[in-house]
């Protein structure tokens, strides 16, 4: 039982994290996807122009975006409950040779709570009169992994970028650059 706790429990572990993060962030993706083309938005929805010299953002469009995200990211991770993926018993070696012989050990997904998603924006200088805006979700979940004899949470953490634009206003006459 040493042997097993000590080499090949981690190991275990660290190939089935590898792999639901790996599921994790494609549910992530897919569910940004279809909420996006869902609700037929472009990057061009995001910001408005509201005169020569003020930007506004539509809060309530990416509100809804977060709110429809969210609900959809659940939905496909609560699919995933009790979803059997099969490990060949070499892969927990941690020995490359031996990572395709064996019986395979199953391991199991299951859905650990909520998928939380949010936005965050921020303008930097972008040259002479320019700024950059930028508004990205983020977006946080987490499953388990399950095996009968250990289990272990997956949090995946992730930043979805919605618009990246230049603003350009007016280039004086005249510009000296001072440090």
């Amino acid at each position: 039982m040493f042997c097993y706790n000590r080499f090949v429990l981690p190991s275990a572990i660290a190939v089935s994290q590898k792999y639901a993060a790996d599921r994790i962030n494609r549910e992530i993706s897919q569910a940004v996807d279809q909420s996006i083309t869902g609700s037929g938005i472009d990057t061009e929805d995001f910001i408005r122009e509201m005169g020569e010299d003020r930007v506004n953002i539509d809060s309530l469009l990416i509100n809804r975006l977060c709110s429809k995200t969210a609900l959809c990211l659940s939905e496909r991770l609560g699919r995933l409950r009790n979803e059997r993926v099969e490990l060949p018993v070499g892969i927990f070696s941690g020995i490359g040779i031996f990572s395709n012989i064996g019986v395979n050990v199953p391991v199991y997904l299951q859905s650990a709570g909520e998928a939380v998603v949010d936005y965050d924006t921020e303008m930097r200088s972008g040259g002479i009169n320019q700024v950059a805006y930028m508004v990205w979700l983020n977006v946080e979940c987490r499953i388990e992994i399950v095996n009968p004899l250990w289990k272990k949470e997956v949090s995946v953490k992730r930043k979805v970028m919605l618009t990246d634009t230049i603003l350009k206003g007016k280039v004086p006459e005249g510009y000296i650059a001072g440090n």
